[in-house]
């Protein structure tokens, strides 16, 4: 199994964001995470690679497994670095560094972790030409289009070769023609053998990427099954939020 949560809970506050959830990812699914605002979908995609910790629940991912107690000790923060060299990012504000140039971006985090500085160069230039952001390698962000950020974002998940990579909303405010260029990035991706999870309210953009769909509704799992549920949903929950 790529991924495999059982009972995970998570509360703020008096609020109980997720409740109880549990379902499996296998290696090498790209699975869409859908779902009104406030269902939970975003709470959990955080905590695949622990930026939440469940405050219940056991999860098995990347070849580590956790049990949550609802405290994150030493011990949980060590894995949780660990777990994130295998689990990757991509977040909805790209989150790149504003000081730094695109290469700088991308070099960063393997260079601090060990890697030798030249290699991570080489490597940085690869996934940049793959991006279609080969002349960008010295632009700073804030020069960059947000379609152009977007893709160094995913360029800088890949330097450390995730075994799983994390997406939230990959399309939020891109044009079309943007969007589409993720769709077959992500496409491309999943091919490689990546196990992916995308959060994104965009129904078309799920289809055309999706090997499977968890549907959320006020922190339960409502359904849960192949691409073919967005032809033949089975819950009329689900046939209601396709159709609006």
């Amino acid at each position: 199994m790529g991924i495999e949560v059982q009972s995970l809970s998570k509360s703020f506050g008096s609020s109980e964001v997720l409740k109880k959830i549990s379902f499996s990812i296998p290696k090498g699914e790209t699975t869409i995470l859908l779902g009104a605002s406030g269902a939970g979908k975003s709470t959990l995609l955080r905590m695949l690679n622990l930026l939440e910790i469940p405050d219940t629940g056991t999860m098995d991912i990347a070849g580590m497994s956790f049990q949550f107690h609802g405290k994150a000790d030493t011990q949980l923060k060590q894995q949780a670095c660990s777990l994130r060299k295998k689990v990757g990012m991509v977040f909805q504000q790209y989150n790149l560094w504003p000081h730094m140039t695109v290469l700088q971006n991308l070099i960063e985090a393997p260079v601090v972790q060990g890697a030798p500085k030249e290699q991570a160069i080489d490597q940085a230039h690869e996934l940049l030409e793959r991006m279609g952001l080969a002349d960008k390698a010295e632009a700073w962000p804030s020069s960059l289009s947000g379609g152009q950020q977007q893709r160094v974002a995913i360029a800088r998940a890949l330097m450390l070769s995730p075994e799983i990579l994390l997406f939230d909303e990959p399309t939020a405010a891109l044009d079309p023609a943007i969007t589409n260029q993720v769709v077959n990035i992500i496409r491309e991706l999943s091919d490689s053998g990546i196990t992916i999870v995308v959060v994104t309210h965009e129904v078309e953009f799920a289809k055309k990427v999706a090997s499977r769909v968890i549907y959320l509704e006020d922190g339960h799992i409502v359904e849960d099954g192949p691409a073919s549920h967005f032809s033949q949903p089975e819950t009329a929950a689900f046939k209601s939020f396709l159709e609006h």
